[in-house]
């Protein structure tokens, strides 16, 4: 029936041995950007950031968790490497996006999409036009005008381990995909495509979500559904396992950690 499915244990494993390696690009990214302090810090504020996002929009939950957990003289500068933090990664999101639109033939779409990006890029590295100094210079903005400037060396590291942590996260899911079976009676090689360029347009398409709660649970599903083929009623259940397995392994049990390391702080202060 649509609604059962066999699993296969190996890719499943698979899949959660890289979450560590997920988490740990994201807290090296972190520390790159803050480049003082313990490892094992930024290791906390990255895992605090992953418990306070589950209830906060527009990743603002993440960043309130991340910055507070900062000591207090450094925070500006904590909400700048946030932002570059974010932006980073972002720009993978989008870009991987409209390549796989272009590959889909949605030339003019992909065409917007990856010149955004290259916007995105430029802003990212440096570039400042006049739209973008009017922006920096508003009263809403004050933190970021008197936090340190990040180096770009430090930038473009940042964006370097952006880049692998996307990689592993589309790994794990056309991992799980294939673990739930998804297109399992198609050739593997169509399987493949079919999966990597969906789950970029699945990510594509849950970027665009303007305001997103619990880790995105339920966007991206509609989004995966949207993006992936399902020929038949038992690739959509596949579909629906993958992406709420994914949230669970990636968002969840993280978040869990730090809600435990969080209440293990407060209970020792």
């Amino acid at each position: 029936t649509a609604w059962s499915w066999s699993v296969k244990p190996t890719l499943l494993l698979l899949a959660v041995a890289l979450v560590p390696v997920n988490w740990g690009l994201e807290s090296f990214k972190w520390a790159e950007l803050m480049p003082w302090g313990k490892l094992s810090s930024r290791i906390r504020q990255v895992l605090y950031g992953t418990a306070w996002s589950l209830i906060g929009p527009l990743r603002l939950g993440a960043m309130v968790g991340r910055v507070s957990a900062v000591n207090p003289r450094q925070r500006g500068q904590a909400v700048r490497a946030f932002a570059t933090a974010s932006v980073s990664q972002w720009w993978c999101t989008i870009t991987a996006a409209g390549l796989a639109l272009l590959v889909a033939d949605w030339w003019t779409l992909g065409a917007f999409v990856l010149a955004l990006s290259a916007v995105v890029l430029g802003l990212y590295s440096g570039w400042s036009p006049a739209f973008w100094n009017w922006i920096r210079n508003t009263r809403w903005t004050r933190s970021w005008r008197v936090a340190r400037r990040i180096a770009p060396v430090h930038r473009w590291r940042a964006l370097s381990l952006s880049i692998l942590r996307y990689l592993v996260m589309l790994a794990q899911f056309v991992l799980l995909l294939t673990a739930f079976g998804h297109l399992s009676h198609w050739n593997i090689a169509d399987q493949l495509f079919a999966q990597l360029t969906g789950g970029a347009s699945m990510w594509g398409l849950t970027s665009l979500a303007p305001f997103s709660l619990l880790g995105d649970l339920g966007i991206r599903e509609a989004a995966a559904l949207m993006a992936l083929p399902a020929p038949n009623p038992s690739d959509t259940t596949a579909i629906l396992g993958a992406t709420l397995t994914l949230w669970v392994i990636n968002l969840l049990l993280p978040a869990l950690v730090g809600v435990v390391w969080q209440w293990t702080d407060f209970r020792s202060r």
